[in-house]
């Protein structure tokens, strides 16, 4: 039998050396490799791929949600953003699907912490700060209070904020009550001073006028012929009226209380009321008597029940 000849690779492989042989075999075992690194890459790349695209639906899901859930809360046209590192991401082609998640950390947990979230925000800007409403209507009701004090034009502007930070009920409360102390102050000056002027021309006429200078007793005769020949009340409605303008002003025309304005024989609050009865009720006596009895007549209907009243509590 012919002897068989062994394959032409064998034949070449058994007569290289041993150097040769180890170098070939180095050169094979770094092609495998090279191999074996291009398989695995493109695995990852399509592992990649998916995680792009499971890291975008649940995005569109965080969005939607969220959405839903600050307009029940009554934000008005919210809008979810991605914060720059996300907008970076996407414009690099960066595969999201590389990041480590924190232990017990889901995806949408991870995705969420890289959103913020914004809505359109209604602002009032009063005294150098910005008050924050979610809605227009808040933004309103809180103008129509600021404006029973404060005549300003304040106007509503339209931002965007990070959600949940519109203005605390306390702030928003305070503002409104250092405007409305502002006004009643103001008020007040302002009321003070119409009296104080209206006080110096009521002077100015009665010390024109030259009517003043009566005595206690003739104001009390004046009055003593009102009580019965013009309101036909009893002699002891004018012993009560005595007595109740003796504790009142002593009836002295003048008699003036500082701390309360009441002013007069009567001891009117304030003091203009008696001009219903001339012009001159600031020093008049006998103007301040007329008021006087009108207004006892309309609020007690005798000056013994005015005193009475003022017996118990100290005041009529």
């Amino acid at each position: 039998m012919k002897k068989q000849t062994n394959h032409p690779l064998s034949q070449f492989w058994d007569k290289l050396g041993k150097t040769s042989k180890k170098i070939i075999v180095s050169i094979i075992a770094v092609i495998f490799f090279i191999v074996l690194l291009f398989t695995a890459m493109t695995v990852v790349g399509g592992k990649g791929t998916n995680s792009q695209q499971t890291w975008e639906n649940v995005e569109a899901k965080i969005v939607n949600n969220h959405k839903e859930e600050l307009s029940k809360e009554g934000y008005e046209n919210v809008t979810a953003e991605l914060k720059l590192v996300i907008k970076l991401e996407r414009e690099n082609h960066m595969a999201p699907g590389k990041r480590t998640l924190h232990p017990g950390e889901t995806l949408e947990e991870m995705i969420e912490d890289y959103y913020d979230y914004y809505a359109d925000y209604y602002s009032v800007d009063i005294d150098n700060t910005s008050y924050l409403f979610k809605t227009k209507a808040e933004a309103e009701d809180f103008l129509a209070k600021i404006k029973k004090y404060d005549n300003t034009d304040y106007q509503i502007k339209t931002i965007k904020n990070l959600v949940k930070g519109e203005s605390k009920q306390e702030d928003i409360d305070k503002i409104i009550s250092t405007k409305k102390t502002a006004y009643e102050k103001a008020q007040a000056e302002a009321k003070a001073k119409a009296e104080a002027e209206a006080r110096r021309k009521a002077e100015q006429r009665s010390s024109q006028s030259g009517s003043t200078n009566y005595s206690v007793a003739e104001y009390k005769a004046y009055a003593h012929d009102l009580v019965i020949n013009t309101y036909g009340w009893s002699e002891s409605d004018f012993d009560a009226l005595v007595k109740l303008w003796n504790r009142e002003s002593g009836w002295n025309p003048n008699a003036h209380n500082k701390s309360s304005g009441a002013h007069g024989i009567p001891q009117s609050l304030p003091a203009s009321k008696m001009a219903s009865e001339g012009a001159d009720y600031y020093t008049n006596g006998k103007t301040q008597i007329r008021w006087g009895l009108k207004y006892i007549k309309g609020r007690y209907g005798t000056p013994s029940q005015a005193w009475a009243h003022s017996q118990r509590t100290g005041w009529y």
